[in-house]
C-alpha cells in the first residue's frame, strides 16, 4: 500500500487527526522517572501504553534519544518495536544530504529501523528527497513552513514567490509514489490555508499545537479538506501540570476529541 493511503487510513480508523510527538525531555520529567537514559525508556514506554489504543500516529524527535549516545538509539529501537504495525511511526531527524550519504540514512531509518516515515529538510534539492521514497511504502515530510519565529527569514524570501512555495511545486512534483507530504506549522496559519488550497493531494504534518500556541481551528480545518493531515501535539500531553502519569492519557483524549475526524 502506498504510504499517503496508509496514513489516510490510519487517521480514519482512529477517528482523530493527532499525531503525539515523543520528545523525552529528562529536565521535564516528573519524579515518577529517573532522569537518565533509562528514565527515557521507561517514559515513552508508559506514554505509549497510555495511549497506543487513542492515536493514529507517533513521532519520534530523534535529538531526544541521539543525546545519549549508543544507548539512546538501543532505547529507540526498542521503543519502535512496541509499537503495532497499524500505527504509523515517523522518525523526526529533519536529515538533508545527497548521494551515499542519503541513501545510507534512508536506510537507517526506514530499514534497519523500520520507521515508516521521515521528516527532511529541503535545502540540498530533490537530490536530498529521492532515496527516501524510492519505496512507495515509506514516506517523507518535507519542511516548507515550520512553527518557528525566525523561519521566515528564509522561508520567506523570493517576494512575489516565496521560497516556500517553491518547495512545495518540487514535493508535488516528486510525490509519483504518493507517498510524500509537507510540514507546515499552525502558528502559520496563513500560510497553511494557503498551502492546502494550493497543494489539495499533498499530506500534511502540522507542528505548533498545544505549547507553541498553533491555530487548532485553521489545522483542523485543513487537514479536512485534501489529503491527509495530522497535527502533531507533544509537551500538552507529555508533560500535565500536575505530574500524575494517568493524565497523559486524559491529555490525549482531550486532544484526540479536539482533533477529530468528523466521519460522514
Amino acid at each position: 500500500m502506498k504510504f499517503n493511503e496508509k496514513l489516510r487510513r490510519s487517521v480514519e480508523n482512529k477517528s482523530t487527526f493527532l499525531c503525539i510527538g515523543l520528545d523525552p525531555d529528562v529536565g521535564k520529567f516528573s519524579s515518577h522517572f529517573s532522569k537518565n537514559v533509562r528514565g527515557v525508556f521507561d517514559f515513552v514506554k508508559t506514554v505509549i501504553n497510555l495511549t497506543v489504543d487513542l492515536v493514529p500516529v507517533y513521532k519520534f524527535n530523534l535529538a531526544f534519544f541521539e543525546v545519549w549516545g549508543g544507548r539512546g538509539w538501543d532505547v529507540l529501537e526498542k521503543l519502535r518495536e512496541m509499537i503495532p504495525l497499524e500505527t504509523i511511526v515517523i522518525a523526526d531527524g529533519k536529515r538533508g544530504d545527497i548521494g551515499n550519504s542519503a541513501r545510507f540514512y534512508a536506510k537507517t531509518l526506514l530499514e534497519n529501523l523500520d520507521f515508516d516515515a521521515v521528516t527532511l529538510s529541503p535545502y540540498l534539492g530533490r537530490d536530498s528527497i529521492g532515496p527516501f521514497v524510492e519505496n512507495e511504502g515509506k514516506g517523507a515530510f518535507v519542511l516548507c513552513v515550520t512553527s518557528n519565529e525566525s523561519a521566515m527569514e528564509v522561508q520567506n524570501y523570493g517576494g512575489g514567490e516565496p521560497l516556500y512555495i517553491k518547495v512545495a511545486e518540487t514535493v508535488k512534483e516528486l510525490n509519483v509514489r504518493e507517498n510524500l507530504g509537507l510540514v507546515v506549522g499552525a502558528t502559520k496559519p496563513e500560510q497553511l490555508g494557503l498551502l492546502r488550497r494550493k497543494f489539495p493531494e499533498l499530506p500534511f504534518l502540522i507542528p505548533g499545537v498545544g505549547a507553541q500556541g498553533g491555530s487548532i481551528k485553521v489545522a483542523v480545518d485543513v487537514c479536512k479538506k485534501g489529503a491527509s493531515g495530522i497535527i502533531n501535539v507533544s509537551r500538552a500531553i507529555l508533560y500535565p501540570e500536575t505530574g500524575n502519569i494517568e493524565d497523559i492519557r486524559k491529555k490525549a483524549i482531550y486532544y484526540k476529541n479536539l482533533l477529530k475526524v468528523e466521519k460522514l
